[in-house]
C-alpha cells in the first residue's frame, strides 16, 4: 500500500516490516491515518479501542462525540477490518474511574481545575497499552498523538510534535519514562493538515470527522451531574480583591483561574478570574496584570529524563534554556531557576506568566525534549526560589 506522505527515516528504522504493533484505535482521523502508515510499513498491526466508562441509565446520554459511543467503537472496528487488522474492545472502566474520574471530581470539589487527560495517559491508557502489547507479543504500542519518542541508544526521550499548533506532548508528560522504549507516535512528524489530506487521499470515511474538544466522560460539556452534593456546585458571589460584590456565579466548578469569558459582568476593562474560594464560595476577579506571577509551585513531580537535578539555574546540560508550560496552548516561559524537594517542585520564571491554574500541569522543556512535570498547587506573587 502506498502512503501519501513521506515517512521519516527514524520511523522506517524503528518500524521494520513484520514489527508487531498494538495500536490504540479511537475511530477518529488521527488513529486511522496512523493505522494506514503502520500498514504501509508492513507492520503486523493489532488494534484495541478502550471502553473508559459506562454511566448507568439516566445518568447521561452519550453522544457521537464521546470516545465510548457505539458509533466511535464501530468506526474503529470498520477501520481495523479495512486494513486487515484484528480489533477488540478493551474494558478499562475500573481503573479509569479510580485514576481519572474520581480524582477529577475531588479536584473540582476542592476548587481546583484538573486536567483528566494527564491522569488518563499516565495511569491508564499507556500502562494498559504497553501491558496488552506485551501480552499480544507486540514490540511496540502506538497511538495517533502528535508527539515523538526519540528511541536513542542511550535511552528514549519524549519530544514535542513538529506541528506547534497540534503538539500534544504536554498531555503525555505523566507517562512513566520506562515505557518510552515500547511506545511510538507516528504522527509526531506531520501537521494536522497533512494528516487530514492523507486521510482524504486514502479514501478514509473518517477524513472529515471532527476532533473531539470535550472531556470524554463529559460529552455534553456540562460536568454538573458529577457533583450532586458538592459545595463547589453551589452558586455564590463574584467579588473583586476588596470584597465588593460584582455579581453572582453558578458554581465554582464552572470557573478556572485565568478565565475571562462567561462572567456576565459589565466593566470598563476585561475582568479575569483571579481565585476560587471554596470556604466562602466566592469567585474573585480582577485585571489581567493581577494574574501575572513569577513563581509557580507544583507537586507530584515526575521526571521524564534520568538523573533530573534537584537544583537548576534555568539551563539544561547542553546549555539549553529550560522553559515551562502552564497549560496545553501555552508557548512556554523561560525559567530562571528551579528547586525539587521530593516530589514537590518550584520554579522561578525569567518573565511573568498569567493564568496559572491550580490543578493543571506544569511541564518543563529543553528545546523540544520534555524534562518532566508536576501538578500546579498555586501561583505565587513572590518571585524568589531558594537555590541554597
Amino acid at each position: 500500500m502506498t502512503f501519501p506522505l513521506t515517512i521519516p527515516e527514524p520511523l522506517r528504522r524503528l518500524l521494520q516490516p513484520g514489527t508487531g504493533v498494538l495500536l490504540g484505535l479511537s475511530g477518529g482521523v488521527d488513529s486511522a491515518v496512523t493505522l494506514a502508515l503502520l500498514r504501509a510499513l508492513e507492520c503486523d498491526v493489532q488494534c484495541v479501542t478502550f471502553k473508559n466508562f459506562c454511566y448507568g441509565e439516566g445518568d447521561i446520554e452519550l453522544t457521537d462525540k464521546s470516545c465510548c459511543s457505539l458509533e466511535a467503537i464501530e468506526d474503529a472496528r470498520k477501520l481495523a477490518r479495512s486494513f486487515d487488522s484484528p480489533h477488540w474492545v478493551g474494558d478499562v472502566e475500573k481503573p479509569f474511574r479510580t485514576s481519572v474520574i474520581d480524582p477529577f471530581i475531588a479536584e473540582y470539589s476542592s476548587a481546583r481545575t484538573p486536567n483528566p487527560c494527564l491522569d488518563c495517559n499516565g495511569s491508564v491508557r499507556f500502562p494498559e497499552l504497553v501491558r496488552l502489547a506485551e501480552r499480544q507479543g507486540c514490540a511496540l504500542a502506538a497511538t495517533g498523538h502528535y508527539a515523538r519518542i526519540d528511541h536513542r541508544a542511550q535511552g528514549a526521550a519524549l519530544l514535542s510534535g513538529l506541528d506547534p499548533a497540534k503538539d500534544q506532548s504536554y498531555f503525555l508528560h505523566r507517562i512513566d519514562r520506562r515505557l518510552y522504549e515500547r511506545i511510538v507516535f507516528p504522527l509526531g512528524w506531520f501537521t494536522k493538515d497533512q494528516v487530514r489530506q492523507a486521510a482524504r487521499e486514502l479514501g478514509l470515511e473518517v477524513a472529515s470527522k471532527r476532533d473531539s474538544q470535550e472531556i470524554c466522560f463529559v460529552p455534553d460539556g456540562d460536568r454538573s451531574f458529577l457533583f450532586p452534593d458538592s459545595p463547589a456546585r453551589q452558586a455564590g458571589d463574584i467579588v473583586d480583591r476588596a470584597g465588593r460584590v460584582l455579581g453572582r456565579h453558578r458554581g465554582l466548578i464552572h470557573y478556572t483561574v485565568g478565565q475571562r469569558r462567561g462572567l456576565g459582568i459589565a466593566a470598563e476593562r476585561p475582568l479575569y478570574v483571579l481565585a476560587l474560594e471554596l470556604e466562602t464560595r466566592r469567585v474573585v476577579v480582577g485585571y489581567e496584570e493581577e494574574l501575572r506571577v513569577l513563581k509557580v509551585e507544583a507537586t507530584d513531580f515526575l521526571a521524564a529524563v534520568p538523573d533530573f537535578p534537584a537544583l537548576g539555574d534555568g539551563r539544561w546540560r547542553d546549555d539549553q534554556t529550560v522553559a515551562a508550560r502552564i497549560r496545553h496552548r501555552h508557548a512556554g516561559a523561560p525559567i530562571h531557576s528551579w528547586r525539587l524537594d521530593g516530589d514537590r517542585f518550584a520554579v522561578k520564571l525569567a518573565e511573568p506568566v498569567s493564568g496559572v491554574a491550580p490543578g493543571q500541569g506544569l511541564v518543563l522543556y529543553a528545546g523540544d525534549m520534555v524534562l518532566g512535570g508536576g501538578r500546579i498547587t498555586g501561583p505565587f506573587a513572590e518571585p524568589e526560589v531558594d537555590d541554597d
